[in-house]
């Protein structure tokens, strides 16, 4: 991938404000990746549309991971009302505030387990995009 192209991206993603101007290490720790993930490079996309409702799941904050959000975090809870309130206060393409997804050149190990490879974050906010959405390589870190 080279700066500024357009690529499709699905699972986790955040801010920009929360990973801006971080060292590699920092990364690791805010997003939950296991040390040493993103020493092989990684790309960092940012997204050109506001995910709709059926793009993307809630998925709280970083210091969980994905493999540990489970049904009960929104028991009773009405989940349209909440992504459409997501949807207008929070989600922009625009700003510190952009929507971004972090690529790390290393995939996910199989032969490892989600815990291993996803500790806890420090617990910035996170959604799961679950459908592909176009976003542009904004950042190229080898």
């Amino acid at each position: 991938m080279h700066l500024n192209d357009y690529i499709q991206v699905k699972g986790c993603i955040t801010q920009q404000k929360y990973i801006k101007g971080k060292s590699t290490a920092e990364l690791e720790r805010i997003l939950g990746f296991k040390t040493g993930r993103l020493l092989a490079g990684f790309v960092v996309a940012a997204l050109e549309q506001v995910p709709n409702n059926d793009q993307f799941e809630l998925l709280g904050y970083t210091q969980v991971a994905e493999h540990r959000f489970g049904e009960e975090a929104t028991k009773g809870l009405d989940i349209n009302k909440l992504k459409q309130i997501v949807q207008q206060n929070v989600f922009t393409v625009a700003g510190n505030n952009r929507l971004i997804k972090v690529l790390p050149n290393q995939p996910h190990q199989r032969f490892m387990s989600n815990e291993e490879q996803y500790p806890p974050g420090l617990g910035v906010p996170q959604w799961k995009l679950v459908k592909p959405v176009y976003a542009r390589v904004i950042s190229v870190v080898k």
